[in-house]
């Protein structure tokens, strides 16, 4: 395996890392910047892409003499990989921090900044691959309690000078298609979102050919599907699903515009379930005659994810789901077999192939598992050459890292619930302090991988469990379903049952036990410490849901869509309102005996400032102490979670104190 030559910038500071080999790794060197973000072929494969601090991948967090983030502006960089020269676009360093990138054509990249702090509106800006031509395409802004701003939708191969955006340019809260000019910026609407009955356009789907076919809307407890067979014929509804019943949504489509990939059930036009699965399979489906043609791949436990087209042969290529860890079921042998031979360089890796020009001789490979936050390199298949090109976080030894191991447990009920333990790496796995780590959504789910949070804190020497509970995604309609109206409740007892699980296994010291959450897992923390208040030693609730009213009250205008369905999920406080303030820990603060640490950040629109706040005024009335019963971190740039190097900084280090007051 050879390396591929990358500029100065990067190889100098390879050499000079200082990887610390004791077990008292660093703080900064789980939160500093990565020192190259994503990295990505031009659609003829003569370039390659990526973004890197502009000082150099070197892992290191400072503050200005005001206490504000100093860190390097991160930039793109463009390799010429026939000559193995490089450019740094210095245009792309100034103004707001880039947050990703994606190619436009073989000379013009896209890439997209957040001009405010924490709030999650996105500017498009597009810049040539030799640094000239800089333009601002489509600014990103809040307007009446929405984020506006563009989203790419098609590249229009045939097509050198526009792409497809979907873009809230008429009305923030209705998003419609548009021609965009990558060099002028101008826009021409291509579709426009009807706005029928009152209904709110979710998003729209573009065949293979580049054509407009279909959209989902949302009104109350019914999504509506539209679709339609060419440009020049009206959208018109192809299905009406109430919520969180059988239902199927566009994945992808077949080269032969006849046919559509659907993920979810079938059902018929009728209204008839054809198959009413509780996982959501992948249907091939005919729009031309309106009916599901096969049932491609379904999964008796997790839903699917995707599936895969190939651009060389215009077949599908493999099907996506996600288990303990991400699956493919592969459809084509060809590419099933190139990808075992990559697998096999990497037998303690996951590998993940993209950016895969269009005649499929070249690719950007990826590997990464819980213990290796990720390595680049460029595979050429002319040659069956894999070059190295750089460590996302070279200052990171894997061998120091700590393994995450999928496991499960029945919940009280009996209901199967997955998770992940990390371990502290050369411990026995017995008798360790442990961190209870229930995730944010709550309609998500965690997955394996490398967490640098649970990798921080497993240096430190404790364990850390997160689970699944009844209400995340990924597991089936049925799992979903189980968590309504339950939070505080049945989803709580599963967070409950998992350390009742540690300790069984004996993996748990049941003596130096904590919770700490985000988001939904901060509300997590605080149902934790008021419900089971003799369970755990300490608690950390980070921009944690407090108080079921705000929780209604101060809901996001970009949310009210989903005020119906979240009566289903949580309840009407308008009607339910002692049924739900039996679940609010800011009506539970005089149970609150466990130390907690409370961190927020004022930009936060997801869950209001004034949830901590409230917290923090009625904990003081109730006779608790600030830096002796409970804590306070509050950043007045971050948004809903800390993005800052030096706040992480920060934050980790007054929590590895925190922790070991109460741990160790």
């Amino acid at each position: 395996m050879k390396n591929l030559i990358l500029p100065i910038i990067l190889l100098a500071s390879f050499t000079s890392i200082d990887v610390n080999a004791n077990n008292n790794i660093p703080i900064e060197h789980f939160w500093c910047d990565s020192a190259m973000t994503s990295g990505s072929l031009s659609p003829n494969g003569k370039y390659f892409a990526t973004m890197v601090p502009a000082s150099g991948p070197k892992c290191a967090i400072s503050t200005n003499d005001d206490g504000e983030d100093n860190q390097s502006p991160r930039v793109l960089l463009v390799v010429n990989l026939e000559n193995n020269t490089s450019q740094q676009l210095s245009g792309t360093s100034s103004g707001a921090r880039i947050l990703w990138f994606t190619w436009l054509s073989d000379s013009r990249i896209a890439f997209y900044r957040q001009p405010q702090a924490g709030l999650d509106a996105y500017s498009m800006w597009a810049i040539n691959i030799d640094g000239t031509k800089p333009k601002l395409l489509v600014p990103g802004k809040w307007e009446d309690g929405y984020p506006t701003g563009a989203n790419l939708m098609d590249t229009l191969e045939e097509d050198d000078r526009h792409v497809l955006v979907s873009y809230n340019k008429r009305r923030p809260k209705v998003t419609d298609v548009y021609k965009l000019n990558i060099y002028s910026g101008k826009l021409t609407m291509v579709a426009k979102d009807p706005v029928n009955d009152g209904q709110t356009a979710l998003g729209w789907a573009i065949d293979q050919q580049g054509n407009v076919r279909g959209y989902q809307a949302v009104k109350g407890l019914y999504t509506y599907l539209y679709h339609r067979n060419d440009n020049d014929s009206d959208f018109k509804l192809l299905r009406k699903f109430k919520f969180q019943e059988p239902s199927f949504s566009i994945s992808t489509y077949s080269y032969d515009p006849r046919y559509v990939y659907m993920r979810g059930q079938a059902v018929a036009k009728n209204g008839d379930v054809i198959d009413d699965s509780d996982t959501d399979a992948m249907w091939l489906y005919d729009a031309y005659n309106d009916e599901f043609v096969e049932k491609v791949f379904e999964h008796p436990r997790y839903d699917v994810g995707g599936i895969a087209i190939s651009e060389k042969t215009q077949k599908p290529v493999y099907v996506t789901y996600y288990g303990d860890k991400p699956e493919r079921v592969w459809l084509d042998k060809d590419l099933e077999n190139v990808y075992a031979s990559i697998e096999a360089s990497f037998p303690d890796d996951k590998v993940s192939i993209g950016s895969w020009t269009k005649n499929e001789d070249k690719a950007i490979v990826t590997t990464w598992s819980d213990r290796n936050p990720g390595e680049m390199y460029f595979y050429d298949r002319n040659n069956g050459s894999i070059s190295f090109i750089a460590k996302s976080r070279p200052w990171i030894n894997k061998n120091e890292m700590s393994p995450m191991i999928p496991i499960e447990f029945e919940a009280r009920d009996g209901l199967l619930i997955s998770g992940y333990l990390t371990v502290p790496v050369n411990s026995d796995g017995k008798n360790l302090p442990l961190i209870i780590n229930p995730h944010g959504g709550p309609n998500a789910r965690d997955t394996w991988g490398y967490n640098r949070e649970h990798q921080f804190f497993a240096s430190r020497g404790y364990a850390l469990l997160s689970m699944n509970f009844r209400g995340s995604t990924g597991y089936g309609r049925s799992h979903v379903k189980s968590a309504n109206k339950e939070w505080g409740r049945k989803m709580q007892d599963d967070v409950t049952d998992s350390v009742n699980w540690a300790i069984s296994q004996g993996i748990a010291n049941p003596d130096k036990i904590c919770i700490h959450g985000a988001s939904y897992g901060g509300y997590a923390v605080m149902a934790g410490i008021t419900k089971t208040p003799d369970l755990y030693k300490c608690a950390v609730n980070y921009v944690g849901v407090t108080d079921m009213k705000l929780l209604f009250t101060e809901r996001p205008k970009v949310w009210e869509i989903w005020d119906e369905q979240q009566k289903v999920e949580i309840g009407d406080y308008s009607s339910e309102k002692e049924f739900l303030d039996e679940v609010s820990p800011i009506k539970m603060v005089d149970r609150i005996k466990t130390p907690l640490y409370i961190v927020h950040g004022k930009l936060d629109w997801r869950v209001d400032i004034k949830h901590a706040q409230v917290l923090k005024r009625e904990l003081i009335k109730s006779g608790k102490k600030e830096g002796e019963d409970f804590w306070w971190m509050v950043k007045g740039d971050e948004g809903h979670g800390f993005v800052k190097p030096a706040n992480n900084l920060e934050l980790y280090s007054e929590l590895e104190k925190f922790y070991a007051t109460y741990l160790n």
